[in-house]
């Protein structure tokens, strides 16, 4: 029997669910992946995001290369690529990993029925997480609402269950005579960031990162894993995104550090705990994928939101006025990543100080980050504008100012992203005299975040106590 692999969110060999399933079951195979117009396009995606993409399929073809299995790289609609493509070399099975997002279940499903329907088989299975949505469930079987308890209940069944991994890809023989055209990229790109440094893409490159951080920065990512001035974080979310590495072999090798060193356990637990987070807002997802487009509480959907045209050009910009804010905007535009604790500030920032609708901000970072995760991204944003699975009321609000004096007490990663501040002292950096700003050439701020809280606070306030009587 024949096999094609359809690679999709899972550029890696090890520990592949799929792969490996499909491989248990034919003689010969090859791989193909399909840039779908709709998702590499450059009004879909970012520069950043497609050349990290790029070097991510590049480091697979070399790696499949090397087994002497053809890489298959297409342009169009899978629906009509894929199908034609196991027609030709008379493919009977087709291997791929299951997607949660609508997106995704439309096109995997177009495509199953189409080669279903000329009598060759699928095989699917979950590979981009530990636990499904329907394995994690409450004692009435109903989904969770709510991280920690989520997490508690993860955390009973990883222990019943444990881990199963699929760590070998072997040497099956491939289809012969499969042609291979060259691509030359993904898409004709403006060249913007093309003197940018970005991470490399790639399994190996994941694996390397994944080793540093359990080697080195774990031991201490409890206590500094909010400071966005230090490198204290694994920075593995864009390897996570694309698949290079396998959540499964995140986990493993964690509790394997803490087995070989006890005193890393801290550490270790602090950051497995964040990615079950990224199960969580998986599951929320999968559970209700009208969450894309609706607040999760629907008790804020008649919110007025102010929405100025003005006010979110500076917050995309970073432009505000108030240093971290702008710090971490500039930092996303310039390399398509920000530090997580800086993530939450801008967000708070953009929907309470600005009270600019959440799914501006979520489209914004989606389009700008290279780890742009539609769950994880979703989930975030709902959660810091209070529509989402907060467990902590409405009146949770970020103060710009007090977040950079307490998480980067020294000034150094505002320093190092808005430049008119640089020579600034730590005591002043985060709260710029108003008589200097204009000799640095940096904006006053854009609103008064005292006024804006009592705002965004009765606004919310309001919009609750609209739906109650509704209700």
């Amino acid at each position: 029997m024949r096999g094609i692999h359809w690679f999709r969110n899972d550029l890696r060999l090890e520990d592949n669910r799929s792969l490996a399933l499909m491989l248990n079951r034919v003689e010969e195979w090859a791989a193909v992946f399909v840039l779908d117009p709709s998702l590499v396009e450059p009004s879909c995606v970012s520069e950043k995001r497609a050349r990290f993409l790029e070097d991510c399929l590049r480091h697979l073809d070399t790696k499949l290369s090397e087994m002497q299995i053809p890489f298959i790289v297409l342009r169009g609609r899978p629906e009509n690529e894929i199908p034609r493509l196991m027609h030709r070399y008379s493919v009977s099975l087709l291997s791929y990993n299951e997607s949660v997002t609508p997106f995704g279940r439309r096109r995997d499903g177009k495509v199953k029925r189409t080669v279903e329907k000329h009598g060759r088989q699928i095989l699917s299975a979950r590979d981009d997480v530990i636990f499904s949505a329907e394995e994690i469930r409450s004692s009435k079987g109903t989904p969770y609402a709510v991280y920690t308890p989520y997490r508690n209940t993860w955390w009973r069944r990883f222990d019943e269950k444990g881990l199963s991994r699929h760590t070998r890809v072997d040497r099956r023989r491939s289809i012969p005579g499969v042609e291979c055209p060259e691509w030359d990229g993904i898409s004709p790109r403006d060249g913007t960031s093309g003197n940018v440094s970005l991470p490399l893409g790639g399994e190996r490159e994941a694996r390397c990162r994944l080793d540093r951080f359990l080697n080195e920065d774990v031991r201490f990512y409890g206590r500094d894993r909010d400071r966005p001035d230090l490198d204290a974080t694994s920075r593995l979310s864009p390897y996570l995104r694309f698949g290079c590495i396998s959540i499964r072999a995140c986990f493993a090798d964690a509790t394997a550090a803490v087995r070989a060193e006890p005193s890393l356990r801290n550490g270790v637990e602090k950051w497995l705990d964040e990615l079950i987070w990224r199960e969580f807002y998986s599951a929320v997802l999968e559970d209700n994928p009208r969450v894309l487009r609706e607040n999760y509480r629907s008790e804020f959907d008649s919110l007025a939101w102010r929405n100025s045209a003005s006010e979110f050009e500076a917050w995309c910009t970073g432009q505000t006025g108030f240093p971290l804010v702008d710090a971490g905007m500039r930092q996303l535009l310039e390399t398509g990543w920000m530090h997580n604790r800086v993530r939450m500030v801008v967000a708070s920032f953009l929907t309470k100080d600005l009270l600019i609708d959440w799914r501006e901000g979520e489209r914004f970072f989606f389009e700008h980050l290279i780890d742009g995760d539609p769950s994880s991204n979703n989930g975030g944003w709902q959660w810091a504008a209070s529509t989402g699975t907060d467990a902590q009321p409405y009146f949770r609000i970020f103060n710009p100012t007090k977040q950079g004096e307490r998480w980067d007490p020294n000034g150094d990663y505002v320093r190092r992203w808005v430049p008119e501040l640089r020579n600034w002292s730590s005591s002043s950096v985060h709260a710029p005299p108003h008589s200097e700003r204009s000799l640095r050439d940096y904006p006053e701020p854009i609103v008064d975040h005292s006024e804006r809280r009592v705002e965004a606070l009765d606004s919310f306030r309001r919009a609750r106590e609209a739906w109650r009587d509704s209700s």
